[in-house]
């Protein structure tokens, strides 16, 4: 046998893998020489130390080492630093450091028929391979205009120089080999897109290159808290909490914190089987009883549930909050009461149903003690028929269920119940076939109605965390930003109300309406007074005219313009409509349009004229508003890939368009953008969803107005002021305050304004 021998590199390898850190050289020396001596006397007597040759001897001691260390600083320490293995990148996530890290040599384009992918960035990690990339230019006609219809499928892929083809994975592509650093980045076909509208087999050539020295890696310490007593309402505190933290990651200026929820363990034995737990809101609180704000990403992976019928969350926190945190689940528990129930009834839907028929029913039924009424029948595009009810209140009715007795839908169908229990409802059952088209049951059908009585009880379970300062180091302080007028710290209870001045203006807010589940739009003054419902079933796509004497909102049969002081009506003929937006002389509307066979892309409709013209083809764009002078509109199209838009200003004079800027770090969804007024200012949603910033229309001066604060509904009046209202994950409740930002000024608006904010006219 060779004989084996220690190595530097050997012990550090050893070291390394034990995640012990760098111990002082005195302590290491004197354990050293200390062990070290009691060895040598042993191997100079009649058999080596343990039996063991000298070499293994060595390896021992150095072992040996490792576990005093583990002791003096304890396991946490130990596998904290274990974790320091472990790298974060922005935008990318965690990566293993032990592998080099290679990333895109330089950006890749190509461009086909009008449309552009470009190869943004790569990272290449020991386990995985990181691409980002967008594409622009799709027109809106490539895809499908009906949600039954499915496009293209395929996954783009890596091909190397020897044709092997890495897949997609859950985060990123299969590895690239270490020795290789060039492959070609293959999309077969642009996602979602029907075939042979837009180019196909798209192939773009990458070349990788190390790391530079200034490429962010963020240190990681990751842990495994320990779990503090639960605080459980409306349970004994004896009861199992099923919320849970299974780990947390300290990324430098946040924290990542990692669990699960059992809802077995949260539904009490004694309760009748068939019990549920629904959730309605999560919060996270400090110890100063303000809620902390999370910011969200796309870089962490959710760890798989230890338990079943487990749900995995995952919070982002930035390291500004007073712990310990606070994280409560709030929801209801649901328990059948009673036997189930069933009523039969027939309609006929004759030979030859096609979409959008429509049978009025008004048929009462008494299930459970309640009395539920098939108000009516619509069939839709997926070959079946959508049931609308009505209930009795309290009676948890959309835990009803539909079926047309011999046939099997694929999709659709109802029942089980769910978060909400509105008093109206649909349940759709649907039998398109594998290539969407539809298949209507026809002729005489009857109909089961399957029904179980529920009751209902509120419930929130709670745990707490503190973190370890000792391995995350200070918190960060929060630096005021310039031009930032209100952040998630601040409390909106101290800003005061809007002045005397502003209390004539009008806003216009999309709430649910008293005492019913049904949301309409809702006209009030600044000061909470002169409250008037001005459509029961509207959306909150509607606009205030610019001078505050008209709405227009859309509807199924087309985009209606009401005069506030008459209430009269006129319907503009334009096939849908979403996004309105006055022009400044009330004479037209933009809007993106909406519905089969009309392209999602920006038109406009002249009011008197009643004529329609579209600008642009664009696919998923969204309006920003008008110049001053009413001779440019200006909109923005996403990427697709990456949370990237694109800022465009239209000459409704010449027809063309000018691309001004790329708005890199906005919501990849509901970007809700509001140019001002006067033209200087581009309203947005940033990249978490909750921060407001604004830009000029060039580009320029862009800067955070609002940090972290919940911003939803954003809308511009005159001189300068600014309308957001301000939401809660997993709730409905709205605040909305008005922000002059050159200057921030702010005022919080009465809490009779507690929906979102749909318009707002200031004289």
């Amino acid at each position: 046998m060779n004989e084996w021998t220690s190595t530097p590199e050997f012990e550090e390898s050893i070291r390394q893998s034990f995640g012990v850190p760098e111990m002082r050289s005195e302590f290491v020396d004197q354990v050293y020489a200390d062990l070290m001596q009691r060895a040598a006397v042993k191997s100079r007597k009649s058999r080596p130390f343990f039996g063991l040759r000298p070499a293994w001897t060595i390896a021992l001691v150095i072992l040996s080492i490792m576990i005093i260390s583990t002791l003096v600083i304890g396991p946490q320490r130990v596998y904290a630093e274990v974790a320091r293995l472990l790298g974060y990148i922005p935008g990318v996530g965690i990566v293993d450091e032990s592998s080099p890290i290679r990333v895109l040599a330089e950006p890749v384009s190509v461009t086909r028929a009008g449309i552009t992918i470009t190869v943004t960035s790569a990272t290449l990690t020991g386990d995985r391979t990181y691409i980002d990339f967008r594409i622009f230019g799709v027109p809106g006609s490539a895809y499908p205009d009906r949600e039954d219809v499915m496009g293209c499928s395929l996954q783009p892929f890596l091909r190397l120089a020897d044709s092997t083809q890495l897949a997609l994975l859950n985060y990123g592509y299969q590895p690239v080999p270490a020795d290789v650093n060039e492959a070609v980045f293959v999309i077969p076909c642009i996602n979602s897109t029907l075939p042979g509208t837009v180019p196909e087999n798209w192939e773009l050539p990458l070349r990788f290159m190390d790391a530079p020295p200034d490429f962010t890696v963020v240190p990681v310490i990751e842990s495994v808290p320990s779990q503090t007593p639960s605080i459980v309402n409306n349970t004994p505190t004896s009861e199992i909490n099923p919320l849970t933290i299974s780990k947390v990651l300290d990324i430098g200026d946040q924290f990542v914190l990692m669990g699960e929820f059992n809802y077995d363990a949260a539904v009490d034995a004694a309760l009748p089987a068939g019990s549920w737990w629904a959730i309605k809101q999560t919060a996270i609180v400090g110890a100063d009883g303000r809620e902390v704000p999370q910011t969200s990403s796309n870089d962490f992976q959710l760890t798989a549930p230890t338990r079943p019928n487990s749900e995995a969350w995952l919070y982002q926190l930035e390291k500004n909050f007073i712990p310990p945190v606070t994280i409560i689940w709030t929801g209801e528990i649901n328990s059948p009461t009673g036997s189930k129930e069933q009523a039969e009834f027939e309609f006929d839907a004759g030979q030859n149903p096609q979409d959008g028929g429509l049978w009025t029913v008004n048929k009462d039924f008494r299930l459970g003690g309640y009395n539920i009424r098939l108000v009516s029948i619509e069939s839709s595009s997926r070959g079946g028929y959508t049931f609308h009810f009505k209930a009795d209140p309290g009676a948890s009715a959309n835990a009803i269920s539909v079926d047309i007795v011999g046939y099997t839908p694929n999709c659709g169908g109802g029942g089980g119940g769910g978060d909400y229990f509105p008093d109206e409802f649909d349940r759709e059952v649907c039998y398109a076939d594998i290539n969407g088209a539809p298949e209507f049951p026809h002729g005489q059908l009857k109909v089961v109605l399957s029904f179980q009585a529920l009751t209902r009880q509120s419930k929130s379970f709670q745990v707490q965390w503190s973190p370890d300062t000792t391995q995350s180091g200070p918190f960060a302080t929060s630096t005021p930003q310039p031009g930032v007028c209100l952040t998630a710290a601040d409390s909106l209870a101290q800003l005061k109300p809007a002045p005397a001045d502003l209390a004539s203006g009008k806003a216009l807010m999309y709430e649910q309406l008293d005492g019913t589940d049904q949301w309409g739009l809702v006209l009030y003054n600044l000061d909470g007074s002169g409250k008037q419902v001005l459509v029961p079933d509207g959306s909150l796509d509607a606009a205030l005219s610019p001078d505050g004497s008209r709405l227009a909102y859309p509807a199924s049969d087309g985009i209606h313009v009401m005069d506030l002081a008459t209430m009269s009506e006129k319907v503009l003929d334009s096939a849908g409509g979403a996004d309105l937006h006055w022009a400044p002389d009330g004479m037209q509307l933009a809007y993106i349009g909406s519905g089969v066979g009309v392209i999602n892309s920006l038109y406009l409709v002249n009011i008197d004229e009643n004529t329609v013209r579209q600008i642009s083809d664009w696919s998923y764009e969204s309006v920003i508003g008008w110049s001053a002078d009413g001779n440019q509109l200006y909109s923005v199209a996403p990427f697709t890939g990456g949370a990237a838009w694109k800022v465009y200003a239209f000459d409704l004079a010449s027809g063309t368009a000018q691309e001004l800027f790329t708005i890199e770090n906005g919501t990849p969804k509901f970007l809700n953008p509001a140019l001002s007024p006067d033209g200087n200012w581009i309203a947005y949603r940033g990249r978490d969803s909750s921060s407001l910033y604004i830009v000029h229309p060039d580009g320029s001066d862009m800067h955070r107005v609002l940090d972290n604060a919940g911003a939803v509904g954003v809308e511009w009046g005159r001189s300068g002021w600014l309308g957001v209202s301000l939401g809660k994950a997993y709730s409905d409740e709205r605040t909305v305050v008005l922000i002059k930002p050159n200057g921030c000024e702010t005022y919080l608006l009465p809490t009779a304004l507690h929906g979102d904010l749909a318009g707002l006219f200031i004289p």
